[in-house]
């Protein structure tokens, strides 16, 4: 993948801010659609974008005594890659995007950062 290519793919994908949402309250008195709950009629998660987040505390506020969000990114264009499709050795804390090339058998540390368009060879240590 080249320079210009890269470009383009950041540029052109749909920019997503993923949110982590820890429920508390009466929740089974809340419909939660399309969203991604998982949990009891007391407390869960959800998984949405933040903007959904914004407006479904604003519409279920009165049957939610607790809350707390997570954020770990902001309008991001490229996902974190799915660490379960390489055959090698990721240690916790290292960093790695999606559309990145790693060969078998390589050990990826921690701090390691492989952003889009990276190619790591074979028996290669990071």
């Amino acid at each position: 993948m080249d320079s210009y290519e890269v470009i383009r793919k950041i540029s052109e994908a749909k920019k997503k801010t993923p949110a982590k949402v820890y429920l508390q309250g009466e929740l089974d008195k809340i419909d939660f659609g399309d969203l991604d709950f998982f949990g009891s009629s007391v407390s869960g998660i959800l998984f949405c974008e933040n903007s959904e987040y914004q407006d479904f505390i604003k519409k279920n506020k009165k049957f939610i005594s607790k809350h707390k969000v997570e954020i770990d990114r902001r309008n991001s264009a490229i996902p974190m890659a799915d660490l379960s499709k390489y055959n090698c050795r990721i240690e916790p804390g290292a960093i790695i995007r999606d559309m990145v090339e790693i060969g078998d058998n390589c050990v990826i540390m921690m701090g390691a950062v492989l952003n889009i368009g990276a190619v790591i060879g074979e028996r290669t240590m990071i």
